[in-house]
């Protein structure tokens, strides 16, 4: 149980923590006596320089205030509150032209069991694995309960970690209430999901594919410990907008583990912060720095590795060939892609918009000096 004094304490001084801040004390510390993957070690090094004269940057001028001011490279790393933000809301203004705008949309999450967490951490190529059985168990349930061959729109988002920075996979999924027929015919879902079917017919597709991977006996204890079958959560809503769809989903999409306003306290030994679990119950843990920043990097996916992927009629190849039939499919944009919002900079001082002037990417110690000198 956290200290109730400490928390008192913390909540007067008010302090700030980040995640940044945690990394720059110990980082090094750190790597004497961890080995770390390199892609570990590349994100966190470019979170560290993050903004920094090091990365470059844009040099504008504004007229009104007739002054220069530089706009600095964001590192554009996973770890990074900022960057995370701002590639998530780009990621979620695009995913809103791609949806279908008549169709009704649902949020699913696919559970797994703890027994094999650690099995999918060590090997990452399991990762697609219990993506693809993911897509494969609704396209399954989607027949069953129709009596048809329909082919929904599926958009999958692996979640790697909790609140509490486990590593606990999980996949958030936006599906379409329904599907397509080959002749292009949208069957409707209907609003009732028959939850215990989903269940078991989840933890057989998902078993069955894992079994080359994982030893027989946990396969075995998974399926006699859970009769019931993986908790898929279904929620209830309904969505209708495709604003509110992509804000819902984008969410999962690419935060760091934790949030900065999540951090309570750090005296450079120990890190506490708080997560709210599933009964809205306010929890509060701590632990060792350098165990704070193993919870945090394990997180992070291969170079090359998706936890981002679109299945059945929302897959890439099924959206070329799309031919338009009906009015959801009308919907999809002829010209998706090609209108983006051109970003403006501008003045902190006056808001008007500057000039750019000058493109610095990487700065030598020369440059360095002429930025210095032109905003002095």
């Amino acid at each position: 149980m956290y200290n109730e004094q400490l928390l008192k304490e913390v909540s007067e001084n008010k302090r700030f923590y980040s995640v940044k801040q945690i990394f720059e004390d110990n980082w090094n510390s750190y790597l004497e006596i961890h080995n770390v993957r390199d892609i570990e070690k590349k994100e966190v090094e470019s979170m560290l320089s993050c903004k920094g004269q090091e990365r470059g940057c844009f040099i504008y001028y504004c007229k009104k205030c007739d002054r220069y001011e530089t706009v600095p490279f964001g590192c554009n790393s996973r770890l990074c509150s900022s960057c995370g933000k701002r590639y998530t809301d780009k990621w979620a203004c695009m995913l809103s032209d791609r949806l279908f705008t008549n169709a009704v949309h649902r949020h699913l999450v696919f559970t797994l069991p703890s027994q094999i967490w650690n099995f999918i951490k060590d090997n990452r190529i399991l990762q697609k694995i219990i993506m693809d059985a993911t897509y494969q168990t609704i396209i399954e349930m989607f027949v069953w309960i129709t009596k048809k061959d329909i082919t929904p729109g599926v958009i999958e988002v692996l979640h790697p970690f909790g609140k509490d920075l486990v590593f606990k996979p999980h996949i958030h999924c936006i599906v379409t209430e329904g599907g397509y027929t080959k002749e292009g015919e949208f069957v409707q879902l209907g609003q009732y999901i028959h939850y215990n079917s989903f269940h078991k017919k989840w933890q057989y597709t998902l078993l069955k594919v894992l079994r080359k991977y994982i030893p027989s006996s946990v396969i075995d204890f998974c399926f006699k410990q859970y009769k019931e079958g993986f908790v898929v959560y279904i929620k209830p809503e309904r969505i209708h907008s495709k604003k509110r769809l992509a804000q819902y989903i984008g969410r999962y999409v690419r935060h760091p583990a934790i949030a900065n306003s999540r951090i309570v306290d750090y005296n450079g030994k120990g890190v506490t912060f708080y997560y709210v679990d599933h009964d809205k119950n306010k929890n509060y843990k701590t632990i060792p720095v350098f165990d704070f920043i193993s919870s945090i990097i394990q997180h992070i996916p291969e170079e090359n590795q998706r936890l981002i992927r679109y299945y059945g009629t929302y897959s890439r190849n099924s959206l070329r060939k799309v031919v338009i039939q009906s009015s959801i499919r009308q919907s999809i944009l002829s010209d998706y892609g090609k209108n983006k919002e051109k970003r403006a900079a501008y003045c902190s001082v006056c808001k008007n918009i500057m000039i750019l002037i000058a493109y610095v990417k990487p700065p030598s110690k020369k440059d360095l000096n002429k930025i210095t000198n032109w905003i002095d």
